[in-house]
């Protein structure tokens, strides 16, 4: 089983490199794919920087490179859901653009609906979900768009069109847009790193980076484990 994992940020990447074992980097125009074994699964790591465009064409250079069973998006999130805390993580249930409107003749109906996450990866989330102790997961709606979301306007927009999202990104529904494509199963589990709207909004994502802890992303190493 070749488990493929898509990461935007250098930081991300680098955290998650560390966890591989017999790793080989190799490179694909500005994309830097990591290659290894964790807990005896080949993982294929790529970076692809952030926004929709950058993840879409990673995510299918990855798969047209290295033809993962899976791919996972890992990384970070804004929360938008009641009662998420920095820290927690959102397993996606389903995924959509929350910066894509229909017509007036219907056109864009068809990127305005939900993307499913992989029912076989979606159960194995929601079975981990039973068993962690230290770290809070939750599974519902990731919303994606080309927006780092701080006002509270723009949430207030989001949440509107999208009453149970539970956090917002720039790369996870674009990703799942294009695995489902390629006919790949997906899914995304992202760490919050801020709570959109919060007085304290920008602290807390300079917070998470400055304090953040191996176990942040032990929802990743066990899942992973779980395949």
């Amino acid at each position: 089983m070749i488990i493929g994992v898509i990461i935007a940020m250098d930081k991300e990447f680098v955290r998650m490199r560390s966890l591989l074992a017999d790793v080989k980097e190799e490179h694909d125009g500005q994309y830097a794919f990591v290659t290894g074994t964790f807990e005896g699964k080949n993982i294929v790591m790529a970076k692809s920087g952030i926004g929709k465009v950058n993840a879409a064409v990673g995510v299918v250079t990855m798969i047209h490179r290295y033809h993962p069973d899976c791919v996972i998006s890992s990384g970070c999130a804004g929360g938008i859901g009641t009662g998420l805390r920095v820290m927690d993580v959102v397993a996606s249930s389903q995924l959509v653009y929350h910066d894509t409107f229909v017509g007036e003749c219907g056109e864009g109906l068809e990127i305005v609906s939900p993307y499913d996450a992989d029912a076989k990866l979606l159960l194995v989330a929601k079975e981990l979900q039973q068993t962690l102790k230290d770290v809070d997961l939750k599974i519902g709606l990731i919303c994606t768009g080309d927006q780092f979301i701080t006002e509270r306007e723009k949430l207030e927009v989001i949440k509107s069109r999208f009453p149970e999202g539970l956090a917002v990104d720039m790369e996870s529904c674009a990703i799942a847009h294009t695995c489902q494509i390629m006919n790949t199963p997906f899914i995304s589990l992202r760490v919050i790193s801020d709570t959109i709207g919060a007085d304290v909004q920008l602290d807390e994502y300079k917070n998470f980076w400055a304090s953040v802890a191996d176990n942040s992303f032990e929802v990743l190493s066990m899942y992973i484990k779980s395949l």
